[in-house]
């Protein structure tokens, strides 16, 4: 590994542990600080944030008070403290000159008072590390958290839906209908677990990218949603958190030992044989913190052949002592999914939990393992670092038709059998009339009285090893009389990918699977170096270098500038032939800047330019020819190069707050233009469903803007959000079309593509809206709306089609606590049982429907879930 890393980097990173070796300081006698927290009223406050500082360690000290309003912080060295207490809804109480001596046991108590809303501040990070935040009234740009309470009021199981719940920016579409692999969209750019999408959105986890090394897809199933702390959802294109930060970037942080105390499980009970259970264990031994949980979800899914099994596990052992934060994390998953598609509206019709074919199951295994350390330099200096080693492998199925047919007799060659397959030409890559297909195993034809040729069962394998680090140093250092926030880092990114897939010749069966032969197809002549079968390596390596700078030149004016240099190499092996063989390198440096001004203590106008950049991947690299269409992800072939896609953006707007804790409102607004100059898309060939090609299809462009509000009114809570995104083609393009599937087609095969033209599958409207009551200390109801406008059909990218339609729906939640320790609650999700889609796709359905027979409507759906009602329990001691 350490050997395809430059020397440059080398240097850089030695020289880091250098300095982390000289600032580690010896071990001092330690004391505790405890107290108590009340109201004016004398009443226990718990969930406050106590923050402890001190001249030698910068890095601070966090705890959180109990119900009791009881706090204890045991490990401190002797020293002046400053101390800071906050809860949203009270005024901050800060004490500066604590000064702790080498007595044991000293006592601090606090009585906190209700605030102005707009006394509030809410920090943010603006590069991926869990260090270096920054007060979100000082960013230019939207930044959307999730805090830990609407998580737990959200009871679903995948952060997709989480955020799709909540932002008017964020669509879900399902192109398998499982829950745990929808495509998320904000502002149209994209995070899926599914290759040929591209995916203009970047996702960490406590500081590790843990987008997939081989096509940049992001497993939402290998996220432990039960393990989550915070969701920030930083917008538009963000420099500092590297590749793929088109149009947005995601950032988790996991819950520890210090913050999470006793024990916590969950159980429920839904439709479809649903079960769900969550066991979570926190606690804290001086100077060490222990943080375990796990959960199980299995459900039969509501279309046939549908099933889901998911279990997920997280460790993490943490140490706090003086200038020193470090900790370990180890993730785990293990994950069955079946998700079968969109199938014909006509079948639809007949049966919503009807699938066209099936099965088309994944198998996923995660191990992820984590180090950070994070050491106060100075009393304005800080240094973060952090490194990893994930190991992730994955296993496909999927059942499909296979167009194998008997060869022309007149071309045959003599003693050949007259009942051999042939393959068509647009599936043995573009050879003239057909291809003699043969047995991978044995080198034998296959003939017709083995398998019919009508289906297959398409396999592939991958094996990725991805391991890294990052080093960022923070300074809070003014400038003179002003605020001055500075970070800049380091990261590399290595990975090692082995990949390899098959095609077993079968029959389809009148329920539409597939009984396989046990025979892998080949072009005669050319297997196993052929169309049907792929086995590579790749090497990937990312090095970055980045900085963020936000001078205060008062308290209300703050400017930030942002860069960051990128340098990507990619290698593919071919391990069947020569023709996937290659090194494609990529390098950028991508700027920002922006600035806010807060007009008054209640409203604060924003604006920014930024660049991001997403260079191609090796799924990408190796399948973007049109001539040979790849199976996702099964085939790859021979290609012209690509391009690394650009993103230029601009954002601007208002946003503000005020109020007071039980009268409050918080607003924003803004608007945005993102161009992407060299989009690389993969085009869905009019063949055959599910086969493409990737190319750089020229401009596109989103345009839009984003209307947020949430307030209170005593214990009612709402919140609503609106966002309006204009996706299009800035550039002409042919791209391939059947007339059989869209008769806009030219008799050529093409379909014309003009600027102004919408991007297949993002919808321009979309409405999120929800109110939450708290009756007395026991009841909880909230109760949500998702409405989202019409799409465009893939296939359909010339807008010639009829639109897939918008949808509304209506999900109802609510808990009843019997006591502290248990609480009873309740979730119905499509209240209303509103039949909705959310993928649509064009492509000839060659498969005889019996349950709709002459069906022959192109348009392929994936439909919505019909009503589901989850009820369970939660214990916490």
């Amino acid at each position: 590994m350490w050997e395809r890393v430059p020397p440059w980097f080398r240097s850089l990173f030695l020289a880091v542990g250098l300095i982390l070796l000289m600032t580690y300081g010896a071990h001092a006698q330690t004391v505790l600080l405890t107290g108590s927290i009340t109201d004016e009223q004398g009443g226990a406050v718990g969930g406050v944030t106590i923050t402890v500082t001190s001249t030698i360690s910068l890095t601070p000290v966090v705890v959180v008070s109990e119900v009791d309003g009881s706090y204890l912080i045991p490990t401190l060295v002797p020293d002046t403290y400053s101390v800071t207490f906050e809860l949203d809804g009270f005024d901050t109480q800060q004490f500066n000159a604590v000064k702790l001596t080498e007595r044991r046991r000293h006592v601090l108590d606090v009585v906190l008072a209700l605030s102005s809303f707009n006394d509030r501040i809410d920090v943010v990070g603006v590069t991926p590390m869990l260090g270096g935040g920054i007060s979100r009234d000082r960013v230019a740009s939207t930044v959307s958290v999730v805090n830990p309470d609407a998580l737990a009021a959200t009871a679903v199981s995948s952060t997709a839906n989480t955020l799709n719940q909540r932002l008017g920016s964020v669509s879900l579409e399902g192109a398998t209908t499982n829950p745990f692999q929808s495509t998320l969209r904000f502002r149209g750019f994209t995070a899926s677990p599914l290759l040929g999408l591209p995916q203009g959105i970047v996702v960490y986890q406590n500081g590790v990218r843990i987008n997939e090394s081989f096509g940049d897809t992001v497993q939402f199933d290998l996220i432990p949603q039960f393990a989550i702390d915070q969701i920030q959802l930083s917008a538009g294109a963000s420099p500092t958190y590297g590749l793929n930060a088109l149009g947005g970037a995601l950032a988790l942080r996991l819950k520890n030992g210090f913050d999470q105390n006793g024990f916590r499980g969950k159980l429920s009970l839904g439709s479809h044989d649903q079960l769900n259970g969550t066991a979570e264990f926190g606690t804290r031994l001086n100077s060490f913190a222990l943080y375990a949980g796990t959960s199980r979800f299995k459900e039969s899914g509501w279309r046939r052949a549908s099933q889901s099994d998911v279990t997920q596990a997280v460790v993490d052992v943490g140490y706090r002592e003086g200038i020193l934060d470090a900790g370990l994390s180890y993730t785990h998953a293990k994950t069955k999914l079946n998700g079968n598609g969109a199938a014909p509206v006509e079948l639809l019709n007949v049966d919503r939990s009807a699938v066209y074919t099936f099965p088309d199951t994944t198998r996923n295994e995660l191990a992820f393992t984590q180090g950070r350390l994070s050491v106060a330099l100075s009393p304005t200096w800080s240094l973060d670092a952090t490194g990893y080693y994930r190991d992730m492998v994955r296993h496909t199925l999927n059942a499909d038709e296979f167009e194998l047919a008997l060869c022309d007799s007149s071309s045959l060659p003599v003693g050949h059998p007259t009942n051999a397959l042939c393959a068509s030409s647009h599936l043995d890559g573009g050879l003239d009339g057909e291809s003699l297909v043969v047995d991978v195993l044995t080198g034998a034809l296959i003939t017709q009285s083995e398998a019919l040729g009508d289906g297959a069962l398409n396999r592939t394998s991958t094996s990725a090893d991805s391991y890294g680090g990052t080093v960022q140093t923070t300074s809070r250092a003014a400038l003179g009389s002003h605020d001055n926030f500075l970070v800049f880092g380091a990261s590399i990114d290595l990975a090692d990918v082995s990949f390899g897939s098959n095609s077993e010749v079968g029959t389809m069966t009148s329920e539409r699977s597939v009984d396989g032969s046990g025979m892998l197809a080949g072009i005669a002549g050319r297997a196993p170096d052929d169309r049907f079968n792929t086995e590579l390596t790749t090497a990937n390596q990312t090095l970055g270098l980045y900085f963020s700078d936000t001078f205060s030149a008062n308290d209300r004016a703050h400017l930030t500038v942002s860069g960051r240099y990128n340098w990507t190499q990619v290698d593919i092996a071919d391990l069947l032939g020569t023709s996937l063989n290659g090194t494609h390198v990529f390098r950028r440096f991508n700027p920002g800047i922006g600035g806010v001004y807060q007009v008054s203590d209640a409203v604060a106008v924003f604006g920014q330019y930024t660049e991001s950049s997403r260079a191609p991947v090796a799924a990408e690299l190796s399948c973007a020819d049109p001539a040979e269409p790849c199976r996702v992800p099964n085939a790859f072939v021979s290609d012209p190069p690509l391009r690394q896609a650009i993103g230029r953006s601009f954002e601007g707007g208002l946003r503000g707050r005020s109020g007071e804790r039980n009268r409050a409102f918080e607003w924003s607004v803004a608007t945005y233009r993102t161009r992407i100059a060299d989009d690389i898309l993969f085009v869905a060939s009019p063949k055959l469903i599910g086969t493409g090609f990737f190319q750089n299809a020229g401009d596109t462009q989103r345009l839009g803007f984003d209307i947020d509000f949430s307030g209170a009114v005593g214990d009612l809570g709402w919140y609503g959000s609106y966002g309006f995104v204009d996706a299009s083609f800035e550039s002409v393009l042919a791209l391939p079309g059947n007339q059989e599937v869209n008769d806009a087609a030219t008799e050529t095969g093409e379909v014309q593509v003009t600027p102004g033209d919408r991007l297949p599958g993002i919808p321009r409207h979309s409405f999120k809206a929800g109110v939450q009551q708290e009756w007395s200390e026991s009841w909880y109801v909230s109760l949500e709306a998702i409405v989202e406008s019409n799409r465009i059909f893939v296939g359909d990218e010339g807008n010639d089609q009829r639109v897939l339609n918008g949808y509304g729906i209506l999900n109802f939640y609510a808990s009843y606590r019997l006591g502290r320790p248990v609480e009873l609650f309740v979730r119905m999700d499509n209240l209303l049982n509103r039949q909705y889609e959310t993928f649509g796709v064009l492509a000839e359905a060659d498969i005889a429907l019996k349950e709709a027979p002459g069906a022959s409507d192109p348009r392929f759906v994936g439909p919505g879930a019909p009503r589901t009602l989850i009820a369970g329990m939660q214990f916490n001691f």
